[in-house]
């Protein structure tokens, strides 16, 4: 009996092993993306929005996107997001300049942006009222970064000059299948499953 105990007392402590080792393998390349104002006083550059790898691994597979509000927290919760840029990844202590959303501080909208790690599993940042807040996990629409009947639901970085234009690729929550299977800390999909993955849940407007 004391020899079975101490074989599973063995077991749980290797399993508590590999569960820390994971966590601490994660942590050491995960991406961390936040919205950053650069005001260009002192005359260095025009004043614009960055978007700022303060992590400790790369970002891939950038989307960002507006909201007319976001409530800064897990899911969608309502909130209606629309404009999707894909823009390209951002190495650690790097910066790219979002020049599509001008030279005006207060948007009059929140901002969000999703991303995945060298391993493909998603990330979230949402910003809103000068808020930032980081999430595990896709927290934004699934938006298909190809083609889906035969034109783009995200546009490039590269070919977007202005929002002068009508909203494009709105998403709200009707939108959205959930993956019930999933906690909930992990939001729509945990990860990217392909870089043409279909997503059947999401219908232009």
């Amino acid at each position: 009996m004391l020899a079975l105990i101490v074989s599973i007392l063995a077991v749980l402590v290797s399993l508590g092993s590999l569960a820390v080792s994971y966590a601490s393998s994660r942590r050491s390349h995960m991406p961390v993306l936040q919205f950053m104002w650069e005001s260009g006083q002192g005359g260095i550059g025009e004043p614009k929005w960055w978007l700022v790898n303060v992590g400790t691994g790369p970002a891939t597979n950038i989307v960002v996107a507006q909201a007319e509000r976001t409530s800064l927290t897990r899911g969608l919760n309502g909130e209606q997001w629309f404009n999707p840029v894909l823009i390209p990844s951002i190495p650690v202590g790097g910066k790219l300049a979002l020049t599509w959303l001008g030279g005006t501080m207060g948007l009059e909208c929140g901002l969000g942006a999703s991303y995945t790690d060298a391993e493909k599993y998603f990330y979230t940042t949402k910003c809103g009222d000068d808020v930032s807040m980081f999430f595990v996990g896709l927290h934004l629409p699934r938006w298909p970064l190809l083609k889906l009947n035969g034109s783009k639901a995200v546009k490039t970085w590269w070919g977007v000059e202005d929002l002068s234009g009508p909203r494009w690729s709105a998403v709200s929550e009707r939108h959205i299948r959930r993956r019930r299977w999933l906690p909930a800390r992990f939001g729509i999909s945990r990860r990217l499953g392909g870089w043409a993955d279909p997503v059947l849940s999401y219908r232009p407007q």
